[in-house]
């Protein structure tokens, strides 16, 4: 105990070890130490670090274990110590006791922020998912919310459901940073699948919708990379969710990062959510003006040749490499010709394979021009219609059929249908698939109609219903 006396927790250790606090005594005497804690070592010292974690019981005094951790995680250099600061976290995170920490939200800023300064990002987001799991967890054990059917709510003060946090950021920011697949795949699962009951309530109010911001922005990067494309585009839209004072470089790169995706999957133009202010929209598309060309170029209206946004791609390649956008800017640039293709099917039934080779140019794209064929100039040129003909088998897209040296474009609602191998949509094959799409719509039409009428009678009930309609009657309403 003398040994101990000298240590430079001394009053933190002391606080903590008089036993469980409660809510009331944690804000009148230990909270107030921590308000103005100032970390007593200058450098890592091991022995004292130690001891002074072996003396906090976290069950009893997890806040205090916790500052201690912090200055731990800030205060190591070396891999030694890195792995010493570890093992205190995840420490903190197997016992299951963060309740203290919500309590004290400021206490997992400090823990989020310390260990975002470690330079090994696999650590730091290992801890980090630790941390936030265990976070998750305690809030679904102290039952907050267990309503599945409550509605998300994107900010404000709530009393229940898994709430953000500032860990919750720092993870998937240290997650991108990783380039992990298993992080990313556990990240996905555990912080990123887990749906969010309020937005606000553990993160500083100043930082809130920053913070929600940065978490929707490195959460579609992390889908992204995984090839969860829709779930990536999600995330990425909901940086636009929160209404903003002004344009921050985080809406700027998501849009540059949506923007590329959405034409790669969907082969249009994303727009903007309607309710977002018009002067910031303008702002971030003035800032994202080489991708608004971009987009511009590569969804033209009706057939049009790939040669334009096949040199837009190559102009905007330095461009592109110093946004780290070039594994975006290479899964659009292979998707391009599919969605020429289908734009094609508005306007002709059926063509030779040749002939839509010259429709869509086709020899522009990098799969056929020599020259950008990873940088090996070939002594025979590719066969363009051979090379169309491949890339439409690997489509696998329903509505556009390889019938021998022609391709048959069918209706685009036979795409409801379960994928089959294209051999089985040419003639009755194909015939059947649209009977069956036209059955479908017409039960859907009776459905609605049945629904409208149900609707119709409840409205004819209520009072402004009554009064807009008291001179007609019921069967004419």
């Amino acid at each position: 105990m003398n040994l101990f006396r000298s240590s430079a927790y001394n009053n933190l250790v002391s606080v903590a070890e008089r036993g469980p606090l409660n809510l009331a005594k944690t804000q009148t005497v230990l909270v107030p130490l921590l308000q103005g804690w100032r970390a007593p070592l200058e450098e890592f010292n091991a022995d004292e670090l130690t001891r002074a974690l072996s003396r906090v019981d976290p069950a009893t005094c997890t806040l205090a274990y916790a500052q201690i951790v912090v200055d731990s995680v800030h205060l190591c250099r070396t891999a030694e110590q890195a792995e010493v600061a570890a093992q205190a976290v995840r420490r903190l995170a197997a016992e299951g006791l963060l309740e203290q920490l919500q309590e004290y939200a400021p206490m997992l800023q400090r823990l989020a922020d310390a260990l975002g300064r470690l330079a090994d990002h696999a650590l730091a987001c290992g801890l980090l998912a630790d941390v936030a799991e265990s976070l998750i967890a305690q809030m679904a054990a102290d039952r907050i919310s267990t309503d599945e059917d409550a509605v998300q709510r994107l900010g404000g003060r709530s009393s229940g459901g898994v709430r953000l946090t500032p860990v919750h950021v720092e993870c998937v920011r240290k997650c991108v940073l990783a380039r992990r697949t298993v992080l990313h795949q556990r990240v996905a699962a555990q912080v990123l699948g887990v749906p969010l009951d309020a937005l606000g309530t553990l993160v500083s109010s100043g930082q809130r919708g920053r913070a929600f911001m940065e978490y929707s922005y490195y959460g579609g990067m992390v889908h992204a990379a995984l090839g969860a494309h829709d779930d990536a585009l999600l995330a990425w839209q909901r940086v636009f969710a929160l209404p903003a004072r002004h344009v921050s470089a985080i809406s700027v790169a998501a849009y540059k990062r949506r923007t590329l995706l959405h034409v790669a999957r969907h082969g249009t133009k994303p727009r903007l959510p309607s309710f977002f202010a018009a002067v910031h929209a303008r702002a971030i598309e003035g800032h994202a003006a080489a991708y608004v060309g971009l987009a511009d170029a590569c969804c033209p209206a009706g057939v049009a040749s790939l040669a334009p946004a096949v040199a837009k791609l190559a102009d905007m390649r330095s461009i592109l490499a110093n946004d780290e956008n070039a594994g975006l800017a290479a899964l659009l640039e292979h998707a391009l010709p599919a969605h020429y293709i289908r734009r094609c099917g508005a306007v002709y039934a059926a063509l030779t394979v040749q002939r839509l080779a010259e429709l869509i140019g086709f020899s522009a794209h990098p799969l056929v021009a020599p020259q950008r064929l990873r940088g090996v100039v070939l002594a025979e040129p590719i066969d363009v219609g051979a090379a169309l003909a491949q890339y439409i088998r690997e489509m696998n897209d329903p509505a556009v059929v390889l019938d021998g040296p022609v391709v048959r474009f069918l209706p685009t609602r036979a795409t409801a249908s379960p994928l089959l191998p294209n051999a089985a949509l040419v003639g009755a094959g194909a015939e059947r698939l649209w009977a069956d799409a036209v059955q479908r719509k017409v039960a859907e039409a009776q459905a609605l109609r049945v629904r409208l009428e149900g609707l119709d009678r409840h409205l004819a009930l209520t009072k402004e219903y009554a009064v807009a309609s008291r001179d007609k009657s019921l069967t004419n309403a």
